[in-house]
């Protein structure tokens, strides 16, 4: 979903764009081009670009955007890894443990971080998705470096429409996002994931916002600075009835559906698989965490609901 949104409005502002589908997906891409929705203004659009089933190590680009779920990069990263034509590949996705596993498999040089600005789903051939107004598209390099390449492709992104800006240490904002979207997942799952119905609850959303706190504070223990500035104000220094507030008003509303809780109710693998590599810091943070452990548990269990 968000691999179609990007590559489409790239296509629009003039950037010869190749999308690669396969199955179902390649089919409906050659028959009906990428097909946006904007469900807060219903506005269509439909926009055609070259298509491949695959990526070979003698292909050359000049960016290679990866917006798949976290349990979806190991089948991904070896077409990777023996291509040598893609100077730059941008992991816009969940990635909680951080970057050193990437810049292992493809070089330093070849990692971009980032994450998107949008949410939505895939219904038959149309991707319909909202933009985020609190969080705009966040790019970065590993080690926080300003090069001309993340410069240039915030320009473009910029340029095609997207909100864009930099981060200068993005594997301490994946964690933090991680942590974040794990407890709205969790609190969302134990919702039946209902969004509305979250909202109406709240002792389900204390123990959301307990579960933020709880992985902000493992990451402040692992030496971190939660990222971005918005969610650590928002969950660290405001009362804990502020933040329960805030997410009660925003929960109630259509488009948090769209952000949050259709997402949650398919990749509940990639959520089970992020939940697991949560733990994996809050075992070195070393921290108690009553909540999460509740959040989490909801996220294994669904998981394996889902998977029966």
């Amino acid at each position: 979903m968000i691999g179609t949104l990007y590559a489409a409005r790239l296509q629009e502002a003039g950037h010869r764009v190749t999308i690669l589908a396969r199955d179902s997906r390649l089919a409906d891409v050659r028959r009906h081009g990428l097909v946006l929705e904007d469900v807060v203004t219903g506005v269509r659009s439909v926009t055609h670009v070259s298509v491949a089933d695959r990526l070979y190590a003698e292909d050359s680009y000049d960016l290679a955007l990866i917006a798949v779920r976290k349990d979806q990069l190991s089948a991904v990263m070896p077409d990777l890894a023996s291509n040598r034509g893609i100077p730059t590949v941008l992991f816009m996705l969940n990635n909680p443990l951080g970057s050193a596993k990437l810049v292992d498999a493809l070089g330093l040089d070849r990692v971009l971080l980032g994450f998107p600005g949008a949410g939505g789903e895939l219904q038959g051939h149309l991707v319909r998705y909202a933009m985020i107004a609190q969080q705009p598209t966040t790019l970065g390099e590993p080690g926080g470096r300003q090069t001309v390449r993340l410069l240039a492709l915030v320009t473009a992104l910029r340029a095609s429409g997207f909100r864009t800006r930099v981060e200068s240490d993005m594997d301490a904002w994946l964690s933090s996002h991680a942590f974040f979207v794990t407890s709205v997942t969790g609190a969302l799952y134990l919702a039946g994931g209902d969004c509305d119905q979250l909202s109406r609850s709240r002792p389900l959303l204390k123990l959301m916002v307990s579960g933020v706190r709880e992985g902000f504070h493992a990451v402040r223990t692992l030496g971190r600075t939660v990222r971005p500035l918005p969610l650590r104000l928002l969950f660290m220094w405001l009362p804990s009835s502020v933040c329960v507030y805030y997410w009660r008003r925003f929960l109630s509303r259509p488009v948090a559906d769209h952000v949050f809780g259709r997402h949650a109710r398919h990749a509940d693998i990639e959520m089970r698989t992020l939940a697991s590599e949560c733990r994996q810091l809050l075992n070195e943070s070393g921290i108690v965490t009553e909540a999460l452990n509740q959040l989490y548990s909801a996220i294994d269990e669904y998981a394996a609901s889902a998977a029966t």
